[in-house]
């Protein structure tokens, strides 16, 4: 890796620390230069603005996050419910993660309660063809006819477990008043058996009231 390609890894990664902790407004050039120990014109050199280094940030945690927590890309590998269990385990585990797999949620959840102009690009790259995905899975696990009206409420429910999740953790982890609300020291395989359970079982409830 050479001396440019070396600076701008330096800035997207001091920038991944300082756009998840601050959100993008809050955030300054200045100070992910100094962090990225680079001047401030490398910025507009590799990126152009603040706003493509926003982007690049985003599919740098992406692409981490997939290398450490990899699910298939679609659940006819393994079948719908291994798939939603992976996916959403996946999730979870992220959501506690150290490094840049842990930074991604936190970038998620100030993106969502602090809209940037990059959110339609952001959500269209990066969350909705989730959403999508399970879906699709979603409707392989009822095996029936449901009403798209029926499907789009299961899809937000079963995601609604992470996210709730992930606002519930990034809000409460860092203040000490409120951490006994969501322990720092929780048992991640006990939260992580007990989400799966939740979330899977509300899918059976849904099966079965469509056959009732």
């Amino acid at each position: 890796m050479d001396k440019k390609q070396k600076t701008k890894v330096r800035l997207v990664q001091a920038a991944a620390d300082i756009f998840s902790e601050k959100g993008f407004r809050e955030a300054t050039v200045a100070e992910i230069c100094e962090q990225a120990e680079a001047n401030i014109a490398a910025v507009n050199y590799h990126f152009g603005d603040k706003s493509s280094l926003y982007k690049a940030v985003w599919d740098y945690l992406h692409q981490a996050t997939l290398e450490q927590f990899p699910v298939p890309e679609t659940h006819t590998e393994i079948g719908a419910e291994r798939w939603l269990r992976q996916f959403l385990r996946s999730r979870l585990m992220r959501i506690m993660a150290e490094g840049p797999s842990g930074l991604y949620p936190k970038l998620i959840h100030r993106e969502m309660t602090e809209i940037t102009a990059e959110h339609e690009y952001l959500f269209v790259t990066y969350l909705r063809p989730n959403r999508l995905r399970v879906r699709s899975a979603i409707a392989d696990f009822i095996e029936q006819s449901i009403s798209e009206e029926q499907l789009s409420v299961a899809t937000l429910n079963f995601m609604g477990v992470h996210i709730s999740m992930n606002v519930g953790y990034q809000k409460h982890i860092k203040n000490p008043a409120l951490q006994k609300k969501f322990p720092a020291n929780l048992n991640s395989e006990i939260l992580l058996q007990q989400a799966e359970s939740f979330a899977i079982g509300g899918l059976k409830e849904v099966k079965k009231g469509l056959n009732s």
